[in-house]
């Protein structure tokens, strides 16, 4: 991904919860969205990740229910017992990343206009 794709994407910063599936392993997270864009997340968990590891994420961004969003961990980071992980969306069907795209800028367009907080 170069700059230009990893740029496309208005990002902004939230904090509410998301539902990891492990494919790998076969098991569920939990933890929590600290930003988003149509192209991925940010996520702090209390459980690791490794890089590659290919998951599907379940969340809700006001109002809007995403479930079983193929992703990969592409970024891992260990911080004071937390995990930051950067995490790229892959193979979500045009629809439904024009919808979150359309979802984010309007947040975005809310934080600028002082609408709501800096972080829903």
């Amino acid at each position: 991904m170069g700059l230009e794709e990893k740029r496309r994407y208005k990002r902004v910063r939230v904090s509410i919860p998301v539902e990891i599936f492990d494919i790998l392993n076969n098991k569920y997270i939990l933890g929590r969205i600290i930003d988003i864009s149509a192209g991925g997340v940010a996520v702090v968990t209390n459980e690791k990740l490794e890089v590659h590891t290919p998951i599907s994420l379940n969340f809700e961004l006001v109002g809007m229910k995403y479930e079983k969003i193929p992703a990969d961990v592409v970024r891992e980071i260990e911080k004071e017992d937390k995990y930051y992980l950067g995490i790229a969306f892959f193979n979500m069907s045009i629809e439904k990343q024009e919808e979150l795209d359309r979802v984010v800028r309007r947040i975005h367009s809310a934080f600028e206009r002082g609408f709501v907080k800096k972080r829903l």
